[in-house]
């Protein structure tokens, strides 16, 4: 019988992806994600031995979350993100930042967090970058949001860690490691981090279209054996293939237009309480249209016992309450974004977004308004540009 469901609802998904694929193919549409606003990671300038100067990186954002479904939680959060730094090329090749990173919550007395910001960024040639400190994640790592919540751009405390960059006109990839908790002996509590590598492989890039194939593998590890923290040891890994599609349109209204579709597979802890069963998949197709009037996005998901820890948890099929778990959902997801270039790397940004779960008949939408600010000043001159 349980063979028989699982080839029923294989057979329903396999037409639903492929109406969908046909119906998106005729869409315009572009980008794996709809948050190229979320950057304020500076531009390494190779020409800039000597350099120094004072840097702000800043965002201030309102979003609003109506939500009624279990996975996902209904709230409003204002607030401003605000780094200052010093930035320093000591060598053609290096560029060092330190300073502070301040998240506060409008309506509260408290701080959300405060932490040191560090930066070392080598660059041995044009293609090539290592980073250490703190990390450059902008636009999300290029993640679709089933595998990287966007709010945690501007919530979480910056990744930091260890991370290497390559990029050519054919090929380019993202490797890093998120240390968000080491550990020491005798530690109460179990070291954690998450991981990711990106790549992108141009199949086809001629006469204003270009085809790509995005791989990434991204995770979540929690364990050690120097601690004392109970339990055993967790890893939550997802691999995700990709085909995206983009198409350049000579007109001024409409700008460009193109095609995503993802395959997930998601595998969980061994012998784990809450997750008994050992891995679950999730397909997503998308499409948008840009435009100089903003972006519209037409997006479909359908999840099958789905879950990565940092993804958007709408998408998710763990519920975060005890053992509840949601075996199949389907989404329609229609967004649309607009961002306006104020002056160079200072953005204001307007999004909204709304889901609909076709299973449970619930609609579930979100708005945000956010300008984001990127600038430096040379003490012997009046600006400078960071980006």
């Amino acid at each position: 019988m349980k063979l028989l469901q699982s080839a029923m609802i294989h057979k329903k998904f396999t037409k639903q992806a492929l109406i969908l694929i046909l119906v998106f193919a005729g869409l315009q549409a572009t980008a794996q994600n709809e948050y190229s606003i979320f950057k304020s990671y500076e531009r390494f300038k190779p020409d800039s031995t000597g350099t120094f100067y004072f840097g702000v990186d800043n965002v201030d954002f309102f979003k609003n979350n109506e939500n009624k479904l279990e996975r996902s939680i209904d709230y409003t959060i204002t607030g401003t993100l605000f780094r200052p730094k010093v930035v320093y090329y000591p060598d053609p090749k290096l560029r060092m930042e330190l300073g502070g990173h301040v998240l506060k919550y409008n309506g509260r007395n408290d701080y959300a967090h405060i932490s040191p910001w560090f930066n070392v960024h080598y660059q041995p040639t044009d293609k090539i970058a290592v980073i250490l400190g703190n990390l450059d994640a902008d636009q999300n790592h290029f993640l679709p949001e089933q595998l990287y919540n966007p709010e945690l751009f501007y919530t979480a405390t910056p990744e930091a860690g260890l991370q290497a960059k390559y990029h050519s006109t054919r090929f380019s990839s993202d490797l890093w490691i998120d240390w968000q908790q080491m550990i020491l002996p005798g530690d109460p509590y179990k070291e954690r981090f998450v991981f990711g590598a990106r790549t992108d492989l141009a199949i086809l890039n001629a006469n204003g279209a270009a085809l790509s194939f995005p791989l990434t593998m991204y995770g979540l590890h929690e364990g050690g054996t120097i601690g004392t923290a109970a339990g055993l040891a967790k890893s939550f890994i997802t691999v995700t293939p990709g085909l995206v599609f983009q198409k350049r349109l000579p007109g001024k209204l409409f700008t460009d237009w193109g095609l995503n579709t993802f395959f997930s597979l998601s595998t969980y802890p061994k012998d784990d309480v809450i997750f008994k069963q050992a891995d679950g998949w999730g397909f997503f197709v998308n499409g948008t249209i840009n435009s100089t009037f903003g972006g519209l996005s037409a997006a479909f998901w359908h999840g099958h016992l789905f879950y990565t820890p940092q993804g958007g948890p709408i998408f998710q099929s763990y519920t975060g309450t005890g053992t509840d778990w949601i075996t199949n959902h389907v989404l329609i997801d229609l967004k649309y974004h607009y961002q306006h270039l104020i002056m160079k790397d200072t953005f204001f940004g307007f999004m909204f977004d709304y889901y609909y779960d076709t299973i449970r008949k619930v609609a579930v939408n979100s708005e945000g308004l956010y300008l984001i600010v990127n600038f430096g000043v040379n003490p012997k001159r009046k600006k400078y540009e960071v980006q």
